[in-house]
């Protein structure tokens, strides 16, 4: 057997042990972190309790997102990522350069979650140094990481039945406060509490537009059920499942979640430097309320950080497999248990780096998010633009029966509002530097993959 029957032997084996239970959950414990249990509170302080709206907007257009991409995925479940969509719709090129923004992507979204671990942390020892808690994380995490596919998910499993269970717990909380009319040290728990101070849309048109950045942010991850596709059980029925139930599911535990800090706290004293769900059950005087969520905080993000690191392992070995130079050689295989080892290490020591931006950045937390949500917009762009490619080459019957619905008119509004996004990131000076540098990423690492190919292909003439 020739050296590349049997390395394609090799991806066709990876373990398929992930249920649809696991890649649910995988999903929502990527999704369900940082974002959402920190980044709420600048949501709220930008666009007002208008941020319900905008979580509903994303969320709608992201499900749209997410058929399109399942319906790329049910069409070849050989293919190990979105990427190797990208590279066979629209290029080569494009698909390495892609894969190679998306993996950063990845990395640049750990980051953000280790630099916030730092923060939380503080809420017990203010004076720990922040790099300490993150790193001992990503040693941990990467162990993980490197021992099985199942036992990865499993963990993950762990940390999604914690961050839902207690968000339905805080849910049910502060309806029972609203219910008995009771109080909090900010006054009682009340609809008004989302009225004062001009109300709803309080921070008008630029405000509404201002909390998109961070909310958009908040549901990077949902995507994370594509690339469990190669380690799924009855890929077919789980991914389908996994589609159609996921995104609506989050989008019910974000506004839920919104709406219940709303209740409980003056949306004008929602915190922006600590999590508002450690200050809204700190404030309703239970006994170790604020430390109880805290520690659910933290699970969050050592959850979203373990999904990323998992991500961005399978996605710098899909981009390199097949490659014919050392370092793709290298990045591009299996260790004997089937796992991208290599690929995993690279990626995690990388995002070891997060810790010394605090160093040359005042807020790193939010430069990187913004960061990531640039890119992701970017990335996304590429995926939908891939998907109408997709309709276009592909005669209607050989279509898989899970479609993206009222195509092509859901298409052409999906990346609208990502182009929509992408002006209004360009517009704001708080996220133009953010949004110019993951354009110049981008376009550097087209000339580079471009340069490489073009050599590769000179030198193969030549010989």
């Amino acid at each position: 057997m020739s050296k590349n029957s049997s390395e394609s032997s090799e991806v066709k084996t990876m373990k398929r042990s992930l249920t649809n239970a696991h890649i649910q959950l995988i999903a929502l414990g990527g999704t369900i972190g940082t974002g959402l249990f920190l980044g709420v509170g600048n949501s709220i302080e930008l666009a007002g309790p208008a941020v319900i709206f905008i979580y509903c907007l994303v969320g709608f257009f992201l499900f749209l997102l997410m058929r399109a991409l399942g319906e790329l995925i049910l069409s070849d479940i050989k293919k190990n990522t979105y990427i190797d969509f990208i590279s066979e719709y629209l290029g080569k090129s494009i698909g390495t350069t892609t894969g190679y923004l998306y993996w950063f992507s990845w990395l640049t979204l750990a980051m953000a979650e280790i630099t916030a671990l730092g923060i939380y942390f503080q809420y017990w020892w203010p004076n720990l140094q922040s790099w300490i808690p993150g790193l001992i994380t990503l040693l941990v995490l990467l162990a993980i990481n490197l021992i099985s596919a199942r036992v990865f998910g499993n963990l993950e499993f762990s940390f999604a039945i914690i961050k839902i269970v207690t968000i339905i717990a805080f849910v049910i909380l502060v309806f029972y406060l609203l219910i008995t009319n009771s109080s909090t040290k900010y006054g009682h728990v009340s609809w008004n509490n989302m009225m004062i101070d001009g109300g709803i849309f309080a921070k008008g048109p630029k405000g509404f537009l201002l909390g998109f950045q961070m909310v958009i942010f908040s549901f990077i991850g949902v995507e994370l059920i594509g690339l469990t596709a190669a380690e799924a059980k009855e890929p077919k029925k789980t991914i389908t499942r996994a589609i159609d139930q996921l995104p609506v599911r989050i989008i019910l535990f974000y506004v839920l979640a919104i709406f219940s800090i709303l209740l409980a706290i003056p949306w004008t004293k929602v915190s922006t430097s600590s999590s508002p769900f450690v200050q809204a059950l700190g404030a309703t005087g239970i006994k170790n309320a604020g430390s109880i969520i805290n520690f659910v905080v933290i699970s969050a993000a050592i959850s979203s950080t373990n999904s990323f690191i998992y991500s961005a392992g399978r996605l710098l070995f899909s981009i390199n497999y097949n490659g014919k130079n050392k370092i793709s050689k290298h990045l591009g295989k299996l260790d004997h248990r089937q796992l991208p080892k290599n690929a995993l290490i690279f990626s995690t020591v990388l995002i070891a780096l997060a810790p010394f931006l605090n160093l040359f950045l005042k807020d790193a937390f939010t430069f990187i998010s913004a960061t990531a949500t640039s890119m992701f917009l970017l990335i996304w762009s590429i995926m939908i633009v891939t998907h109408m490619t997709y309709r276009k080459k592909t005669p209607r019957n050989e279509l898989p029966t899970f479609r993206m619905p009222l195509y092509p008119i859901s298409d052409i509004a999906v990346l609208t509002f990502f182009i929509a996004m992408i002006i209004v990131l360009l517009i704001f000076p708080n996220y133009r530097i953010p949004m110019i540098s993951a354009g110049i990423i981008f376009t550097v690492l087209v000339c580079i993959t471009h340069f490489i190919q073009k050599k590769g292909i000179n030198i193969k003439s030549s010989s």
